[in-house]
């Protein structure tokens, strides 16, 4: 729907910002001036003590100045109540009474026709929830006692029961509802032998459905008699009510994720409503189908990365698998999921009775990212002992990921699923090793003295169609200082000319040497695993990334007051693991303490002990002079440094990364000029690692000395010569 020209400005102009702001904060009456519109509050949008939000009334904008959040009325109502815009301009023109624009005609009937159908919905809620008090849901209430529902929770979630019969009909027709209305709303139905209509529900416990502006589109109906053909039933679908495009719960949930919770999607309703109950009240369930791709697009909506809490059973985890192969076509940067298995034979509501709430917060906690369930699906109780079955495994993953359309998201992928491949075949090749004695594919040739003369000759030789061994085996047979006579053979005649000699582009590589001892040839030097494994062999960029980071976090602690000088590059520093990125987001929301010691001990609140030992016991921290002895204008230095170095590398990852791409898809000069922009960045801002900032003296021997050294060294001489000529004077 398209808005008119003028009406955002009107809207904007008969609303007050102060009274739209002033339903989420308390105002600073200290700070606040009422009667210039100029307002301070403790932001709604992070976690302050201090009046750090500003409200301009008479500008219509809101700013934060520790957060940054800002924009006008319409904004403020889209964060804080989690809405579209064309949402939030309907609810603003509610608050001022205006009217929204006309619509076109056919619109128009349908806009009309749904307001009369929500009335009759309406209308069957009351009913619903009036059948549960009277003698006739006897039996539902309790099921719900049984269930642990109390008259707060039924109250909250309008908990009803439909009787048997005919009921709702009878009592819609005596307030002057049509049973034509009725069966358009979905809680009636008319046979097609031509029988009169009955009611849809009958005997069930009800759960009202409402759309994310509170209308009441539906119901689902939980069966009282357990030999019912289903136990839980949706409404009919209507031009009020598409369960592929509705979730229970939606409305709530949109309201608690504007707060920060995490979106949890659950199986059932009374899954929502026991998650809700301890304290999860951003929690949403599909409506007795699949999640479908627009349900989907709803949950991202509310939250970037919704957890889905599914049973431990195998339909449970059928259901998980159908989720990611429905998501993988519609990732995004910034928009995923993650899978939280629930013990095996529990479902949220059992396992909230058995736990309480810190067993669900520690199950939702564990949550795993798609990548890993989808990995589990590919390999869970298969064996790849085979090159085919690993074949066959490298196909199953790429065909998996294919869909995904994002190519930086693609490429991840494809990079963890790598090492996980990469693991699962290491350890078993290793402990085949370990089980075997050895290296079950290492060539070992089956000889105690080097090949003698005739060695190639018995195989016919290249130049004789015969089979070239070493060849295949993959080792040299140009031996040095081996027992006269040993592989000097004209073997090699034919296929290297007069003297078996070589002439080949490997003369370079380094001969093997004979060990009269071993009576085999020595083996290169080769690493072993806690040498491969050791962080000097592993540090890569990613590495020395973790290291800067750990020093720009040390520092910042250590010296609380240059935080909020930095406070925008720290923000945009994106940590490399969850432990960095804790102790950041500590640091930042603590950005206005001051005093080191208070400062620890908030970060230590946060964070735990644990982070901070494993952060300060760092050799990289332990040997920083700004650390050890705070030093403010040495810690401005070090973080100016470090931010940028880190800046620079990984925008030169980004953009060669990039850039790898675009070369394959384009011949474009301005990939390269990218590219060269990159480089020089980074050469720049890790230039001075490199250099040597010492300045050096020529001696009489012509020796460099640093001058720094120097001096100190001459200091010592003039004090030891001062001090003896004190003592000769005093004798």
């Amino acid at each position: 729907m398209s808005l008119p020209p003028g009406f955002l400005d009107e809207l904007r102009a008969r609303s007050s910002l102060t009274q739209v702001v002033g339903r989420k904060v308390i105002w600073d009456p200290r700070k606040s001036n009422q009667g210039k519109g100029d307002m301070w509050a403790p932001c709604p949008f992070h976690q302050e003590k201090s009046a750090s939000f500003h409200v301009d009334d008479k500008q219509g904008f809101y700013y934060c100045f520790g957060c940054h959040a800002k924009g006008d009325a319409i904004t403020f109502i889209r964060e804080t109540e989690n809405t579209s815009f064309m949402e939030a301009v309907e609810i603003l023109a509610g608050e001022v009474g205006m009217p929204m624009p006309a619509r076109d005609p056919v619109a128009q009937q349908k806009s009309d026709k749904r307001t009369e159908l929500a009335k009759v919905t309406e209308a069957a809620v009351r009913f619903f929830r009036m059948s549960l008090a009277q003698a006739s849901g006897g039996s539902a209430r309790e099921y719900l006692d049984r269930r642990g529902m109390s008259e707060a929770t039924r109250d909250r979630f309008e908990i009803g029961y439909a009787p048997n019969g005919n009921a709702l009909l009878a009592h819609l027709k005596s307030i002057g509802i049509s049973e034509d209305m009725a069966i358009e709303a979905g809680v009636a139905a008319k046979p097609d032998d031509g029988r009169s209509a009955y009611d849809f529900y009958r005997d069930r416990i009800i759960f009202p459905i409402r759309d994310p502006r509170g209308r009441a589109i539906s119901f689902g109906g939980r069966s009282m008699d357990p030999n019912a053909r289903a136990k839980y039933l949706n409404g009919p679908e209507r031009l009020l009510f598409d369960k592929g495009a509705a979730l229970y719960n939606h409305g709530g949930a949109r309201t608690a994720c504007g707060k920060g919770q995490t979106l949890v999607v659950a199986e059932g309703y009374m899954d929502v409503i026991a998650l809700s109950e301890a304290g999860f009240e951003a929690t949403v369930a599909p409506l007795g189908t699949a999640v479908t791709e627009r349900q989907l697009q709803l949950m991202w909506r509310m939250h970037p990365e919704p957890v889905i809490a599914l049973d431990g059973d195998k339909a449970g985890l059928r259901a998980a698998m159908r989720v990611i192969d429905l998501a993988m076509p519609l990732l995004e940067a910034g928009k995923s999921l993650r899978f939280a298995i629930m013990p095996e034979g529990k479902d949220p509501d059992d396992l909230i009775k058995a736990e309480g709430r810190a067993g669900m917060r520690a199950v939702l906690m564990a949550a795993v990212p798609m990548v890993t369930l989808l990995w589990q699906r590919e390999t869970e109780g298969k064996v790849f002992d085979s090159p085919e079955r690993r074949a066959s495994l490298d196909k199953a993953l790429r065909d998996a990921i294919t869909p995904i359309k994002d190519r930086s998201i693609k490429r991840h992928y494809g990079e963890i699923l790598k090492d996980m491949r990469f693991e699962l075949f290491q350890s078993k090749r290793t402990q085949s090793e370990l089980d075997q004695g050895g290296d079950p594919f290492e060539v070992t040739p089956d000889f105690a003295a080097p090949p003698p003369a005739s060695y190639d000759a018995g195989y016919g030789g290249m130049d004789h169609g015969g089979y070239d061994a070493d060849a295949d085996m993959g080792y040299d047979d140009r031996y040095a200082d081996a027992p006269s006579g040993a592989g000097q053979g004209s073997g090699r005649a034919g296929r290297d000319g007069a003297g078996g000699k070589r002439n080949t582009d490997f003369e370079a590589r380094p001969k093997r040497e004979w060990d009269p001892k071993t009576k085999s040839f020595k083996l290169p030097a080769v690493p072993v695993p806690s040498t491969k494994s050791s962080v000097i062999a592993s540090s890569d960029d990613s590495y020395l990334d973790f290291l800067r980071e750990a020093v720009i976090l040390a520092t910042a602690l250590r010296n609380p007051s240059v935080i909020l000088e930095f406070d925008a590059r720290l923000e945009a520093l994106h940590p490399t693991n969850a432990e960095h990125a804790s102790l950041l987001h500590a640091l930042l929301t603590h950005a206005d303490v001051t005093d080191p010691q208070a400062l620890w001990d908030k970060v230590l609140s946060d964070c735990g002990k644990p982070a901070l030992d494993r952060l300060m016991a760092h050799p990289h921290v332990q040997i920083a002079s700004q650390v050890q002895r705070p030093d403010v204008e040495m810690a401005q230095m070090c973080l100016a440094e470090e931010l940028a170095k880190l800046k620079a590398r990984r925008g030169y990852s980004t953009e060669l990364s990039d850039g790898i791409l675009d070369m394959v898809s384009a011949d474009d000069e301005n990939v390269t000029w990218r590219l060269a922009q990159a480089a020089e960045a980074r050469n720049r801002a890790t230039k001075a690692e490199a250099e040597d900032r010492a300045e050096y003296d020529i001696g009489a021997n012509g020796a460099e000395m640093k001058r720094d050294e120097r001096r100190a060294l001459d200091d010592l001489i003039a004090r030891i010569s001062k001090g003896k000529g004190a003592q000769g004077g005093a004798e």
